[in-house]
């Protein structure tokens, strides 16, 4: 495997700290997988003959913590492509059709073309030295919050049209490295998905004598990772406080919530054609939740 990276720095006004970078990767000799069948026993190959090739250009904004105020955020447009069997999200894919390994390559599975995360942090203005409420009881209160956060904005991952349980597999000792054909003139994509039909089912249909594909193949002529997942959007935030009540003690008090806006990630999609819920939303991520902690160090 090989890799290059190129990062330019530049230092800008108020603090703040922009890098420009790229970073391409080539793996070779990667884990692949073939189901065959000898003297009428299945068996599975493995070799390496897999390859990947990856490209990301990224934008990183840093502002050092400065008046109460630090910031940083990363944004990365990707694309990696590979042939392997096992690398990336989920586990060891089968090829489909062992003569013919060119036909695995595709987006990887944990291709995510856009991705943009952040964090903050930021000295609320009130209590002692700060903009407001100088003084009084409440000063008190509010003096020494710290409210902070991250975020998580990113396209979807992508997924295969696959059939489960097709006799070709069976036959040959595996299940699901059979894809689905593609329906012409059926696009993909649907402009209002819902999570009881994500993308268009009627674009793909399991290979059998009422759905041939223009080669006429027993295998499935759609490419693996064509099917476009749900897009994520998550935002974590906590207030925090320090109260010191001796040199060596102190109390420490914390609000925190993740995906703090309750934004649904359908995080799995059904792409088994012979499947009741092909084309439904079938995982869903963590939905917000609210903890408060004190700790007290002594």
């Amino acid at each position: 495997s090989s890799d290059l990276n190129v990062d330019i720095q530049r230092q800008l006004p108020h603090g703040i700290q922009l890098n420009v970078g790229y970073n391409g990767a080539k793996g070779t000799r990667l884990d692949t997988e073939r189901a065959l069948v000898a003297g009428g026993q299945p068996f599975t190959y493995e070799s390496s003959e897999g390859n990947s090739i990856l490209h990301a250009a990224s934008v990183r904004v840093r502002k050092r913590m400065a008046k109460g105020l630090g910031l940083s955020a990363v944004y990365v447009f990707s694309k990696s492509l590979d042939d392997a069997s096992s690398i990336g999200l989920g586990g060891v894919t089968v090829v489909q059709n062992p003569y013919d390994l060119p036909a695995e390559r595709s987006l990887s599975s944990f291709d995510q073309t856009h991705k943009l995360t952040g964090t903050w942090m930021y000295d609320l203005p009130f209590g002692d030295g700060k903009r407001f409420l100088t003084r009084g009881p409440l000063s008190h209160v509010l003096d020494g919050w710290q409210w902070s956060g991250d975020f998580t904005i990113g396209s979807g991952f992508y997924f295969t049209p696959r059939v489960l349980g097709a006799t070709l597999d069976i036959s040959r000792g595996t299940s699901g490295s059979l894809r689905a054909n593609t329906v012409e003139g059926e696009a993909i994509s649907l402009s209002n998905p819902t999570t009881a039909e994500w993308f268009n089912t009627a674009a793909f249909c399991g290979p059998s004598a009422t759905c041939v594909n223009p080669a006429g193949s027993i295998y499935g002529n759609a490419g693996k990772n064509t099917i476009e997942g749900p897009s994520q959007v998550t935002f974590d935030m906590s207030l925090s406080k320090t109260i010191t009540i001796k040199e060596s003690r102190a109390l420490e008090l914390r609000l925190q919530g993740t995906n703090i806006f309750n934004t649904a990630y359908f995080s799995s999609i059904n792409t088994t054609v012979n499947s009741q819920t092909f084309g439904q939303v079938v995982g869903v991520g963590n939905m917000r939740r609210v903890t408060m902690v004190a700790r007290f160090r002594f």
